[in-house]
């Protein structure tokens, strides 16, 4: 416990921190996309986990589906895919949409609770850990569109294959060991 510092980070900082070199690796929810594995200096040691990108709306507003979002207003965490798959899904449906960006999930629920939003957009699994934050979780409903396919796993600075190594590693053995039970 003494050899390891955890350093929280926004999803905008994070790229930058792990570039820098303030962190080693960041093992919260990024995406593997091909542009940050590609050209931003930074190597993916695996999957750990999918999920996929949904949308967190008030029950009153009884939505059935996300197709019924055409000009709604959306909160999103700044810095992420979010953004360009909400943008994507709202253009493919041919639906508009406001987006509201914040810095910090937290913020984004409490914009969607005092109603400054119509709808949240977030991976699914942050979607229902973020209902469970508000102060009342029943009156929300995660809509049942998945819009996105989203790997996640660790993410280390490319040029350090040794390191990519020991973390890569470690994911196998952990995923090895859920395996394993």
């Amino acid at each position: 416990a003494t050899k390891v510092k955890y350093t929280p980070l926004t999803a905008k900082e994070r790229f930058t921190a792990l570039q820098s070199g303030e962190v080693d690796v960041l093992s919260r929810n990024t995406t593997w996309t091909s542009s940050r594995d590609g050209g931003m200096g930074m190597i993916f040691a695996g999957v750990n986990y999918y999920d996929g990108i949904g949308f967190l709306a008030h029950k009153k507003a009884d939505l059935k589906s996300a197709k019924e979002l055409d000009g709604a207003t959306v909160c999103l965490q700044a810095g992420t895919d979010t953004e360009l798959n909400v943008a994507d899904y709202f253009k493919a449906n041919k639906m508009s949409f406001t987006p509201v960006t914040f810095d910090r999930s937290s913020d984004s629920a409490k914009a969607l609770e005092s109603g400054r939003c119509d709808t949240l957009s977030s991976d699914q699994s942050q979607l229902y850990a973020l209902r469970q934050s508000l102060s009342k979780p029943d009156d929300y409903i995660v809509l049942p569109e998945v819009i996105s396919k989203e790997p996640l796993g660790p993410v280390v600075r490319r040029g350090d294959e040794d390191w990519l190594e020991i973390v890569r590693w470690s994911l196998f053995a952990m995923l090895n060991a859920e395996e394993m039970g």
